[in-house]
């Protein structure tokens, strides 16, 4: 196995708005460090550096995105509202209408904010989020665009299953027998493992994964955690004397962390 590299790093001396626009305009990364640690660049200032706009009010579409990268809406971003939320790590926006906004701080659908990345022509920006509550959207839903489905939505289905006092639950009679649960894994394994006509697969993989998804849910580990461990392993090469060796992922202009 052997490294790739996508993106040229510059490093050491990085210290101004104007030197890191500079060498992202000539397609390389701009690692800056004691600039950001003895506060001559504020961080918002290094992300929003190589960033620009073509509205009239210079402001930036801002995806937001949960954890798991599904798409909860469409806010705006200014400088100001950039660095109050670097600074305060939650979901601030820039308002067009109210000024700074903070998602929340009203519905108590708060947002952690967990990565700032723009896009590739520089004049957006994705949000990652840890979204508490009913979700982004003012109506009460996950998404601006309605309810989510998938492992995640099945995943805060679960959720509250499993912490609502509903005797009648399913899920939580299962979960609270440990047992139970372990044997219907292995059942609904060797299902799925004798399956064979395409209608049978789909429904055998379904009863595994709800299992599954139960399994995660009453050990506290999310879906995202499992993909993670997928792409970590999807990132092991071997040498040819037969031991590992992870190829290295190409850097990112990002603020990162918390996940």
């Amino acid at each position: 196995g052997v490294y790739s590299f996508d993106r040229v790093t510059v490093a050491g001396g990085v210290s101004t708005v104007d030197e890191i626009a500079e060498i992202d305009a000539i397609g390389a990364d701009a690692q800056v460090g004691m600039a950001l640690y003895n506060g001559q660049l504020p961080l918002a200032d290094a992300i929003a550096a190589p960033l620009t706009s073509d509205r009239p009010d210079r402001l930036w579409p801002t995806v937001v995105c949960d954890e798991d990268g599904r798409a909860l809406g469409l806010a705006y971003s200014s400088l100001e509202s950039l660095r109050d939320a670097v600074d305060r790590r939650r979901g601030i926006y820039q308002s067009r209408s109210r000024g700074l906004w903070v998602k929340g701080e009203t519905s108590g659908d708060v947002q952690e904010l967990l990565e700032v990345r723009p896009d590739c022509d520089r004049d957006a920006l994705r949000f990652t989020v840890r979204q508490h509550g009913r979700g982004f959207c003012h109506r009460g839903t996950w998404t601006c665009w309605g309810p989510t489905s998938g492992l995640e939505a099945l995943e805060r289905r679960l959720a509250e299953r499993l912490s609502s006092e509903d005797a009648r639950s399913y899920s939580r009679s299962v979960v609270r027998d440990p047992g139970r649960l372990g044997s219907k894994l292995d059942e609904e394994a060797e299902e799925l493992g004798r399956a064979r006509q395409h209608a049978d697969v789909v429904w055998e993989a379904a009863d595994l994964l709800y299992f599954t998804a139960l399994k995660l849910a009453s050990s506290g580990v999310a879906w995202r955690e499992v993909l993670r461990e997928l792409e970590r392993r999807d990132r092991v090469t071997r040498r040819r004397d037969g031991s590992r060796k992870y190829s290295s992922e190409s850097s990112s202009d990002t603020m990162g962390g918390g996940q």
